[in-house]
């Protein structure tokens, strides 16, 4: 978009978007191709990238020409209509979005942004059908995309721009020689420059409005084979059946079974509550039911649950007697039930703990129970606003591709219309943790353990009463399978020094056990690391070596 404003002498002044200077003679962007209306997107390696970026338009740290060199890499190898992949600064990767202010008249001169004006840019997305949306930010971590015309969005998102003297550097008979950036006479130009903060990837991707109906409407469509997943039940197993199981032998007992058998009684009833209402009801207030629910409430009433120090009581019972401790299940502060339950002695869990498939199992009973009374899935509240949306790719986008953004320059003069430039090239906004990202290199010394104790403990940690409590009951018989120690009374808080050297070297030593252990499924030990010996001279140690 250009602007038309009346200059000196009564010209009509014409003002526009410009790709920066420097590369009106080079590449994609020569005086003959349409890119010479695009800004440009500068790729910079090391974290000195602002004096870098300016050095080289000043000519003291390379030729502003080498701008050309510093677009990014596209995320096909060698086809340049594919989006740019931007990385995070994590990959020792910085952007600039560059371009030039000018005036349409012989000269292309510059156009100086005066007071109370501005130059910045915007980031738009881009949609499957090829519509632009712009980001408009809301109160707190909230905001939209909106569908974006010719102009701007109230309210739209603004990143500042800043601008940069361009030395004269050009070969005396080229374009830019004539536009003033020859070496032997030119006077210099002026670009804009503004950091495009990849960094934000998170904050650009709006929360998805209801994952739970977008589940519900999944779970309606044909299911693949083994069906879809159903987090209700699947809750079930993760709070109930799997740690039920896990407390039976073989496996070792826990090291306080009434502690876990309270917990999952708590965990079961709170998912009956949640989820099959009418059987926690029945279980509260002591009616029956019939059909499929009435079958799970039955099975609960045939379940023996034993007590600590002998008698036993029905599954039912037990969780009817443990609803006014429900407020454990979220760690309040109350005193528990004097009666201690041992889920560990039941017997005949073989098939009261299968899985799905077996009609009597708590898993297949609950299963059909829900098929009877279904209920709409529900997300967690420590999920709510968590869930992304999931852009559709562009057309012949890369599989894989995410979302795919266009910057726009815009310079503001109220009272007129802003002008806006052409796009940009189209780019991708890379994870922190991306594959195709390029390594930071990063040289950690490990500690010389030649005389340990000279390291100083400058590291404190402070443990409160109850877990220096807990870590006084932990003994080496435990990795037998005997229960805790026992329990002193003393409740002090403590506070502990320790040496970096040492947590470093423990870490270290920890992180490699797991990475051999993990090689066995992984196999990457020989990408992990590649080493090379040092040579460094030999010296007497200060004292007895390990």
């Amino acid at each position: 978009m250009t602007a038309v404003a009346i200059a000196p002498l009564g010209r009509r002044e014409v003002v526009q978007w410009l790709a920066p200077s420097p590369l009106w003679d080079s590449g994609p962007v020569g005086t003959a191709a349409a890119g010479l209306l695009n800004p440009w997107i500068a790729e910079l390696k090391t974290d000195t990238f602002v004096d870098d970026f300016l050095g080289l338009l000043a000519g003291t740290a390379g030729s502003p020409a080498d701008l050309a060199d510093l677009a990014p890499e596209t995320t096909v190898g060698g086809v340049s209509t594919a989006p740019y992949r931007l990385f995070q600064p994590l990959s020792q990767r910085y952007y600039f979005v560059a371009a030039e202010l000018v005036c349409r008249r012989p000269g292309i001169p510059d156009h100086v942004v005066g007071a109370g004006e501005s130059a910045f840019f915007v980031m738009r997305r881009l949609r499957a059908n090829g519509t632009e949306e712009g980001f408009v930010p809301g109160s707190g971590k909230t905001g939209s995309w909106l569908p974006a015309g010719a102009g701007l969005l109230d309210g739209e998102q603004r990143h500042p721009m800043l601008p940069a003297p361009v030395a004269p550097y050009a070969a005396a008979g080229s374009t830019t020689a004539a536009l003033g950036l020859g070496l032997e006479s030119g006077s210099g130009r002026t670009l804009f420059y503004g950091y495009i903060p990849v960094g934000v990837r998170e904050t650009l991707a709006r929360p998805m409005p209801d994952p739970a109906k977008k589940l519900a409407e999944l779970i309606t469509t044909p299911a693949p084979p083994g069906g879809w997943p159903d987090p209700i039940h699947s809750w079930l197993h993760q709070r109930v059946i799997d740690p039920w199981r896990r407390m039976l032998p073989p496996l070792p007992a826990p090291a306080n079974p009434s502690y876990a058998s309270l917990f999952l009684l708590l965990d079961l009833g709170d998912w009956l509550a949640q989820h099959l209402s009418t059987v926690h009801q029945a279980i509260v207030g002591g009616g029956s039911l019939t059909g499929a629910v009435g079958d799970l409430l039955d099975a609960l009433e045939d379940v023996d649950v034993p007590l600590q120090g002998g008698g036993s009581v029905t599954l039912r019972a037990a969780l009817a007697a443990t609803v006014p401790f429900r407020p454990l299940v979220t760690g309040a502060e109350i005193a528990g039930p004097s009666t201690k339950y041992r889920l560990d002695q039941v017997s005949g869990l073989g098939s009261w703990l299968a899985g799905p498939t077996s009609a009597t199992s708590l898993s297949g009973l609950a299963r059909a129970a829900l098929a009877v009374a279904p209920e709409a899935p529900v997300v967690p509240p420590e999920l709510e606003g968590m869930i992304l949306e999931r852009e559709e790719p562009l057309p012949g986008a890369p599989a894989g591709s995410g979302t795919t953004y266009v910057i726009r320059v815009v310079y503001d003069h109220a009272p007129c219309e802003p002008v806006i430039s052409a796009p940009t090239h189209r780019f991708e906004l890379a994870r922190a943790l991306d594959a195709d990202a390029p390594a930071r290199k990063i040289l950690l010394q490990m500690p010389d353990v030649t005389n340990m104790r000279q390291f100083d403990r400058g590291v404190a940690i402070e443990l409160p009463p109850g877990l220096q409590r807990a870590l006084d009951r932990v003994t080496p018989e435990m990795l037998k399978g005997d229960p805790m120690g026992p329990d002193n009374g003393i409740a002090l808080g403590w506070i502990c020094s320790f040496s970096l050297q040492i947590i470093f070297l423990v870490a270290f030593i920890v992180m490699f056990i797991f990475l051999l252990l993990l090689n066995i499924v992984f196999f990457w030990m020989p990408f992990l690391k590649i080493c090379f010996p040092v040579p460094v001279p030999t010296k007497t140690p200060p004292g007895p070596t390990p």
